[in-house]
């Protein structure tokens, strides 16, 4: 069911966020639009925390042994994410771990409603709410891209 019916969107919104991550360089990691808010490079970790908390919290999958989620909650930017390699691998892993969950739930479980400290969401609506909330920080480095640098 996933395959056929949520995947196609699901890829094309990831597409987008690729679009505005091409010919990144480290160097631009440290950009933001304004000093207090959020780097590039924080941003990227930041979204793909957020994929495998989703993932724990809708999709029927624990966090990766080890994995810590920094960037979520009442957290500050204290600008250690300047480094594309690692940033590549969390980005790489975090949607390999989504897709894997994704693809795995059981048909049955997409509508059954989950308690989260987010709120309670079936799996269905929890994609959708995953899906704006990449679309959203992927469009705030687009900004940063455009109109930021380095602070």
């Amino acid at each position: 069911m996933f395959e056929q019916t949520l995947l196609p969107a699901l890829k094309t919104a990831r597409s987008r966020y690729m679009d505005v991550l091409v010919n990144l360089e480290e160097k631009e990691l440290v950009w933001k639009l304004a000093p207090g808010s959020n780097s590039i490079g924080f941003l990227i970790h930041h979204i793909a925390e957020v994929e495998y908390r989703f993932c724990m919290m809708f999709f029927q999958r624990p966090l990766p042994d080890g994995l810590t989620l920094a960037t979520i909650g009442n957290v500050k930017d204290e600008g250690i994410y300047t480094e594309l390699a690692p940033l590549h691998v969390i980005r790489e892993a975090s949607f390999a771990h989504l897709l894997d969950s994704l693809s795995s739930l059981p048909e049955e479980a997409w509508d059954i409603p989950c308690v989260a400290p987010i709120g309670t969401l079936t799996p269905r609506q929890a994609l959708g709410r995953l899906i704006y909330h990449n679309g959203y920080h992927a469009g705030q480095i687009g900004l940063i891209r455009k109109y930021g640098g380095a602070q």
